[in-house]
């Protein structure tokens, strides 16, 4: 074989051998809303406290928190299987009825993502409150060919449990309340 032939064969190959689906992770978003039948301030008496998830959230078993609800402020959430997931307090406007958060550190165990970061707003809507739960966020394994529980569709489905889970069970606090 002539060496002038070798090397346009060999890239052919090279090109080739890589999968044309490889590829590092995207980032993900779960959005989710539900409407209450309750005033902006009563809903925000109950979510208010950064560390006091747990209170309406029964996807977390337990939280502690350290710094209130100042920016730097921490909490750590502790679910049903006892995995621990630690996050951080990035933003907290207590007259706009929102705060932001991220990830601090990941555990797979408690929540198959790498990393990400959530808002929660309540909005006045006719005598009522939307409250929005919105996420971005990054699989547990951040590879190429991630294995199935730290998938993308992992990440989200986790992430959309968690939301919809607090949401749905605020509704039903504050709406069953007021009978």
């Amino acid at each position: 074989m002539r060496k002038t032939t070798v090397l346009p064969m060999l890239a052919a190959c090279l090109v080739f051998a890589i999968p044309a689906d490889a590829h590092g992770p995207t980032p993900q978003k779960v959005d989710e809303t539900v409407e209450i039948a309750a005033p902006p301030e009563k809903v925000w008496a109950v979510v208010k406290d950064f560390a006091g998830i747990a209170q309406w959230n029964p996807a977390v078993s337990r939280s502690t928190g350290e710094g209130g609800n100042s920016q730097g402020a921490h909490r750590t959430l502790v679910f049903a299987n006892g995995e621990p997931l630690a996050e951080d307090l990035d933003f907290y406007d207590e007259a706009g009825h929102e705060y932001r958060y991220r990830l601090r550190a990941p555990n797979v165990k408690a929540l198959p993502a790498s990393s990400y970061s959530a808002t929660l707003k309540l909005t006045p809507v006719d005598g009522k409150t939307s409250v929005s739960w919105k996420s971005r966020l990054y699989r547990g394994d951040t590879g190429n060919f991630p294995p199935d529980e730290l998938n993308d569709e992992a990440a989200v489905n986790a992430m959309r449990h968690l939301v919809r889970t607090g949401l749905d069970r605020l509704k039903q606090l504050l709406e069953t309340a007021g009978r």
